[in-house]
Protein backbone atom coordinates (compact mmCIF):
# COMPACT_ATOMS: atom_id res chain seq x y z
CA UNK A 1 0.00 0.00 0.00
CA UNK A 2 1.34 3.28 -0.67
CA UNK A 3 2.43 4.94 2.59
CA UNK A 4 0.85 7.91 2.12
CA UNK A 5 -2.76 6.57 1.12
CA UNK A 6 -1.87 4.51 4.28
CA UNK A 7 -1.71 7.64 7.24
CA UNK A 8 -4.96 9.32 4.85
CA UNK A 9 -7.33 5.80 5.87
CA UNK A 10 -5.08 5.78 9.35
CA UNK A 11 -6.34 9.25 10.20
CA UNK A 12 -9.71 8.79 8.62
CA UNK A 13 -10.52 5.96 10.78
CA UNK A 14 -9.29 7.60 13.96
CA UNK A 15 -11.54 10.73 12.92
CA UNK A 16 -14.33 7.82 12.59
CA UNK A 17 -13.99 6.39 15.42
CA UNK A 18 -14.06 9.69 17.59
CA UNK A 19 -17.40 10.71 15.44
CA UNK A 20 -18.71 7.04 16.51
CA UNK A 21 -18.68 8.07 20.01
CA UNK A 22 -21.31 10.33 22.32
CA UNK A 23 -20.15 13.80 21.60
CA UNK A 24 -17.78 15.12 24.86
CA UNK A 25 -18.61 17.75 26.75
CA UNK A 26 -15.71 20.19 27.46
CA UNK A 27 -16.01 24.28 29.16
CA UNK A 28 -13.14 25.93 27.39
CA UNK A 29 -12.69 28.90 29.69
CA UNK A 30 -10.80 31.79 27.79
CA UNK A 31 -9.16 34.27 30.27
CA UNK A 32 -10.61 36.98 27.87
CA UNK A 33 -13.24 37.48 25.06
CA UNK A 34 -13.01 40.21 22.46
CA UNK A 35 -9.23 40.14 21.59
CA UNK A 36 -7.61 38.57 18.71
CA UNK A 37 -5.36 36.57 20.62
CA UNK A 38 -8.34 34.71 22.01
CA UNK A 39 -10.28 34.61 19.19
CA UNK A 40 -7.59 33.19 17.07
CA UNK A 41 -7.40 30.68 20.36
CA UNK A 42 -11.31 29.52 20.16
CA UNK A 43 -10.58 29.19 16.34
CA UNK A 44 -8.20 26.51 17.11
CA UNK A 45 -10.52 24.70 19.70
CA UNK A 46 -13.76 25.14 17.04
CA UNK A 47 -11.35 23.32 14.40
CA UNK A 48 -10.41 20.31 17.37
CA UNK A 49 -14.11 20.02 18.63
CA UNK A 50 -15.40 19.37 14.83
CA UNK A 51 -12.99 16.45 14.71
CA UNK A 52 -13.13 14.54 17.36
CA UNK A 53 -16.61 15.14 18.06
CA UNK A 54 -16.66 17.85 20.64
CA UNK A 55 -19.63 19.46 22.50
CA UNK A 56 -17.19 23.09 23.32
CA UNK A 57 -18.65 26.02 25.11
CA UNK A 58 -16.48 28.88 25.26
CA UNK A 59 -17.21 31.63 28.06
CA UNK A 60 -15.14 34.02 29.26
CA UNK A 61 -14.16 37.61 30.99
CA UNK A 62 -14.19 40.70 29.07
CA UNK A 63 -11.18 41.94 31.01
CA UNK A 64 -7.85 39.70 32.61
CA UNK A 65 -9.61 39.41 36.07
CA UNK A 66 -10.48 36.31 38.10
CA UNK A 67 -13.06 38.53 39.95
CA UNK A 68 -14.98 38.37 36.38
CA UNK A 69 -13.88 35.24 35.48
CA UNK A 70 -14.66 33.18 38.40
CA UNK A 71 -18.43 33.71 37.79
CA UNK A 72 -17.74 31.81 34.12
CA UNK A 73 -15.98 29.20 35.81
CA UNK A 74 -18.50 28.83 38.35
CA UNK A 75 -21.41 28.26 35.57
CA UNK A 76 -19.42 25.83 33.25
CA UNK A 77 -18.27 23.36 36.11
CA UNK A 78 -22.55 23.63 37.61
CA UNK A 79 -22.87 21.60 33.51
CA UNK A 80 -20.25 18.89 35.23
CA UNK A 81 -18.21 18.81 31.72
CA UNK A 82 -16.30 15.80 31.29
CA UNK A 83 -13.09 18.00 30.79
CA UNK A 84 -11.92 21.54 31.06
CA UNK A 85 -9.44 24.01 29.34
CA UNK A 86 -8.69 26.87 31.36
CA UNK A 87 -6.87 30.52 31.02
CA UNK A 88 -5.49 30.90 34.66
CA UNK A 89 -6.16 34.45 35.06
CA UNK A 90 -4.85 33.94 38.65
CA UNK A 91 -2.09 31.83 38.74
CA UNK A 92 -2.51 31.09 42.57
CA UNK A 93 -6.66 31.78 43.33
CA UNK A 94 -7.44 28.68 40.77
CA UNK A 95 -4.78 26.23 42.36
CA UNK A 96 -7.82 24.70 44.96
CA UNK A 97 -10.29 24.33 42.29
CA UNK A 98 -8.46 22.82 39.62
CA UNK A 99 -6.93 20.28 42.25
CA UNK A 100 -10.21 19.56 43.40
CA UNK A 101 -11.07 19.05 39.76
CA UNK A 102 -8.32 16.56 39.65
CA UNK A 103 -9.23 14.82 41.99
CA UNK A 104 -12.59 13.65 40.86
CA UNK A 105 -11.85 12.80 38.01
CA UNK A 106 -12.29 15.84 35.79
CA UNK A 107 -9.34 16.68 33.95
CA UNK A 108 -7.86 20.65 33.73
CA UNK A 109 -5.55 21.81 30.63
CA UNK A 110 -4.49 25.18 31.03
CA UNK A 111 -3.67 27.99 27.96
CA UNK A 112 -1.88 30.73 27.58
CA UNK A 113 -0.92 31.25 31.27
CA UNK A 114 0.53 28.48 34.15
CA UNK A 115 -0.88 28.24 37.30
CA UNK A 116 1.99 28.81 40.18
CA UNK A 117 1.47 24.76 41.24
CA UNK A 118 1.79 22.18 38.35
CA UNK A 119 -1.77 20.44 40.01
CA UNK A 120 -3.07 20.28 36.24
CA UNK A 121 -2.75 17.62 33.41
CA UNK A 122 -1.12 19.90 31.07
CA UNK A 123 -0.13 23.30 30.63
CA UNK A 124 0.04 24.13 27.18
CA UNK A 125 1.65 28.00 26.93
CA UNK A 126 4.17 29.82 24.65
CA UNK A 127 7.81 29.73 25.71
CA UNK A 128 7.55 33.50 27.58
CA UNK A 129 11.32 33.75 29.08
CA UNK A 130 12.73 32.47 25.48
CA UNK A 131 10.43 34.92 23.98
CA UNK A 132 11.80 37.98 26.20
CA UNK A 133 14.99 37.22 25.30
CA UNK A 134 14.76 36.70 21.81
CA UNK A 135 12.50 40.38 22.28
CA UNK A 136 16.21 41.46 23.52
CA UNK A 137 18.16 40.36 21.05
CA UNK A 138 16.01 42.24 18.40
CA UNK A 139 15.86 45.25 20.44
CA UNK A 140 19.51 45.34 20.62
CA UNK A 141 19.80 44.67 16.89
CA UNK A 142 17.56 47.47 15.93
CA UNK A 143 18.64 50.22 18.92
CA UNK A 144 21.82 49.09 19.81
CA UNK A 145 23.13 48.08 22.68
CA UNK A 146 23.62 51.29 24.83
CA UNK A 147 21.20 53.98 26.00
CA UNK A 148 17.88 54.03 28.13
CA UNK A 149 15.18 50.94 27.71
CA UNK A 150 12.05 50.35 28.97
CA UNK A 151 9.93 47.05 29.14
CA UNK A 152 6.16 47.12 29.94
CA UNK A 153 4.70 44.80 31.92
CA UNK A 154 0.58 44.11 32.71
CA UNK A 155 1.13 43.61 36.73
CA UNK A 156 3.23 41.86 39.08
CA UNK A 157 2.65 38.26 39.97
CA UNK A 158 1.93 37.08 36.09
CA UNK A 159 3.74 34.10 35.57
CA UNK A 160 3.69 34.27 32.07
CA UNK A 161 4.03 38.06 31.73
CA UNK A 162 7.00 38.13 34.23
CA UNK A 163 8.55 35.89 32.79
CA UNK A 164 8.57 37.35 29.28
CA UNK A 165 10.08 40.95 31.20
CA UNK A 166 12.39 38.53 33.21
CA UNK A 167 13.86 37.04 29.64
CA UNK A 168 14.25 40.59 27.92
CA UNK A 169 15.75 42.36 31.40
CA UNK A 170 17.97 39.44 32.53
CA UNK A 171 19.66 39.09 28.64
CA UNK A 172 20.21 43.14 28.53
CA UNK A 173 21.52 43.16 31.85
CA UNK A 174 23.90 39.65 31.07
CA UNK A 175 25.03 40.61 27.39
CA UNK A 176 23.89 44.40 27.14
CA UNK A 177 25.47 45.70 30.71
CA UNK A 178 26.47 49.33 29.46
CA UNK A 179 22.78 49.75 28.68
CA UNK A 180 20.21 51.52 31.50
CA UNK A 181 17.13 49.84 32.45
CA UNK A 182 14.12 51.73 33.59
CA UNK A 183 12.28 50.62 36.13
CA UNK A 184 9.35 48.46 34.50
CA UNK A 185 5.97 49.75 34.52
CA UNK A 186 2.83 48.04 34.94
CA UNK A 187 -0.73 49.31 33.06
CA UNK A 188 -2.27 46.15 33.24
CA UNK A 189 -4.56 45.67 30.20
CA UNK A 190 -5.27 49.43 29.80
CA UNK A 191 -4.24 50.75 26.41
CA UNK A 192 -4.73 54.12 27.69
CA UNK A 193 -2.50 52.97 31.12
CA UNK A 194 -0.07 52.22 28.81
CA UNK A 195 -0.02 55.38 26.70
CA UNK A 196 0.39 57.76 29.74
CA UNK A 197 3.28 55.78 31.45
CA UNK A 198 5.31 55.21 28.24
CA UNK A 199 4.60 59.32 27.20
CA UNK A 200 6.19 60.37 30.95
CA UNK A 201 8.78 57.73 30.13
CA UNK A 202 9.78 59.21 27.22
CA UNK A 203 9.35 62.84 28.39
CA UNK A 204 11.93 62.08 32.05
CA UNK A 205 14.27 59.94 29.45
CA UNK A 206 15.55 62.11 26.40
CA UNK A 207 17.86 59.43 25.52
CA UNK A 208 15.42 56.30 25.53
CA UNK A 209 16.06 54.75 22.41
CA UNK A 210 13.57 51.59 23.07
CA UNK A 211 10.13 50.19 24.30
CA UNK A 212 9.42 46.21 24.86
CA UNK A 213 5.71 46.02 25.26
CA UNK A 214 4.75 42.25 27.04
CA UNK A 215 0.99 42.44 25.50
CA UNK A 216 -1.07 44.02 22.70
CA UNK A 217 -2.77 46.04 24.54
CA UNK A 218 -0.24 48.31 26.04
CA UNK A 219 1.26 48.26 22.87
CA UNK A 220 -1.68 49.71 21.73
CA UNK A 221 -0.60 52.64 24.10
CA UNK A 222 2.79 52.76 24.29
CA UNK A 223 2.85 52.76 19.99
CA UNK A 224 0.75 55.90 20.45
CA UNK A 225 2.81 57.55 23.18
CA UNK A 226 5.41 57.37 21.14
CA UNK A 227 3.71 58.62 17.48
CA UNK A 228 2.67 61.59 19.58
CA UNK A 229 6.31 62.66 21.20
CA UNK A 230 7.38 62.31 17.21
CA UNK A 231 9.76 59.64 18.16
CA UNK A 232 8.30 57.12 15.47
CA UNK A 233 11.91 54.94 14.35
CA UNK A 234 13.74 57.27 16.67
CA UNK A 235 12.55 55.08 19.40
CA UNK A 236 12.45 51.53 18.82
CA UNK A 237 9.16 49.61 19.71
CA UNK A 238 9.63 45.48 19.78
CA UNK A 239 5.99 43.96 21.12
CA UNK A 240 4.66 40.46 22.07
CA UNK A 241 1.68 39.36 19.87
CA UNK A 242 0.24 39.74 16.19
CA UNK A 243 -2.65 41.53 16.42
CA UNK A 244 -4.00 43.06 13.33
CA UNK A 245 -3.36 45.95 14.36
CA UNK A 246 0.08 45.37 15.32
CA UNK A 247 0.45 43.53 11.82
CA UNK A 248 -0.26 46.89 10.40
CA UNK A 249 2.00 49.03 12.71
CA UNK A 250 4.27 46.68 11.63
CA UNK A 251 4.59 46.85 8.24
CA UNK A 252 3.89 50.95 8.59
CA UNK A 253 7.42 51.13 10.60
CA UNK A 254 6.02 52.14 14.08
CA UNK A 255 6.69 48.59 15.49
CA UNK A 256 10.21 47.16 14.45
CA UNK A 257 9.60 43.65 15.57
CA UNK A 258 6.56 41.31 16.74
CA UNK A 259 7.21 38.81 19.40
CA UNK A 260 4.00 35.75 17.81
CA UNK A 261 2.64 33.32 19.90
CA UNK A 262 0.55 30.40 18.74
CA UNK A 263 -2.92 30.56 20.09
CA UNK A 264 -4.57 28.51 17.35
CA UNK A 265 -2.37 25.65 18.40
CA UNK A 266 -3.28 26.30 22.34
CA UNK A 267 -6.78 25.96 21.04
CA UNK A 268 -6.30 22.81 19.27
CA UNK A 269 -3.84 20.92 21.22
CA UNK A 270 -6.10 21.45 24.28
CA UNK A 271 -9.73 20.33 23.11
CA UNK A 272 -7.58 17.45 20.99
CA UNK A 273 -6.03 16.17 24.40
CA UNK A 274 -9.20 16.76 26.80
CA UNK A 275 -11.26 14.98 24.64
CA UNK A 276 -8.46 12.07 24.06
CA UNK A 277 -8.14 12.59 28.07
CA UNK A 278 -12.31 12.11 28.47
CA UNK A 279 -12.71 9.51 26.79
CA UNK A 280 -9.44 7.48 28.37
CA UNK A 281 -7.89 6.79 24.36
CA UNK A 282 -4.82 8.17 26.49
CA UNK A 283 -3.33 7.35 29.78
CA UNK A 284 -3.41 10.56 31.98
CA UNK A 285 -0.24 9.84 33.61
CA UNK A 286 2.07 9.94 30.59
CA UNK A 287 0.87 13.11 29.15
CA UNK A 288 4.05 15.40 30.22
CA UNK A 289 2.68 18.63 32.25
CA UNK A 290 4.59 20.95 30.34
CA UNK A 291 3.96 21.92 26.67
CA UNK A 292 5.77 24.92 25.25
CA UNK A 293 5.04 26.22 22.39
CA UNK A 294 7.69 28.04 20.07
CA UNK A 295 7.01 31.64 18.97
CA UNK A 296 7.38 33.30 15.30
CA UNK A 297 9.55 36.69 15.25
CA UNK A 298 8.22 38.82 12.22
CA UNK A 299 10.28 41.97 10.94
CA UNK A 300 9.32 44.36 7.98
CA UNK A 301 11.89 42.20 6.08
CA UNK A 302 9.52 38.49 7.07
CA UNK A 303 5.99 40.11 6.72
CA UNK A 304 4.90 39.10 3.34
CA UNK A 305 6.60 35.34 3.93
CA UNK A 306 4.02 33.00 4.23
CA UNK A 307 5.78 30.80 6.58
CA UNK A 308 5.34 34.21 9.07
CA UNK A 309 2.14 35.18 8.13
CA UNK A 310 0.07 32.02 8.73
CA UNK A 311 0.76 32.82 12.64
CA UNK A 312 -0.89 36.20 12.76
CA UNK A 313 -3.59 36.55 15.26
CA UNK A 314 -7.58 36.70 13.53
CA UNK A 315 -10.53 38.28 14.78
CA UNK A 316 -13.38 35.61 13.31
CA UNK A 317 -12.58 32.11 12.37
CA UNK A 318 -11.59 31.04 8.25
CA UNK A 319 -13.94 28.72 6.56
Amino acid sequence: MNLRLGICIAALLASGSALAEKPVNIAFLPGQVGIPFYSTMQCGAQKAAKEFNVALSWNGPPDWDIALQQPFIDAALQLHPAAVVLAPTDGNALITQVAELEKQGTPVITVDAPLNKPVETQSIQSNHYLGGVAAAKAMAEVAGTSGTFLAVGMRPGLPDIDARVKGFMDTFKKEYPQAKLLPVIYPETSSTKAAQQVAAALQANPDLKGVYVTHSAAATGASSAIMEAGKRGTVKLISFDGDPQEIRDLKDGIYDALIIQQPYQMGYQSVKLAAELARKQINKAQVPHDNLLPFVIATQKNINDPAVRKYFYQTSCKS
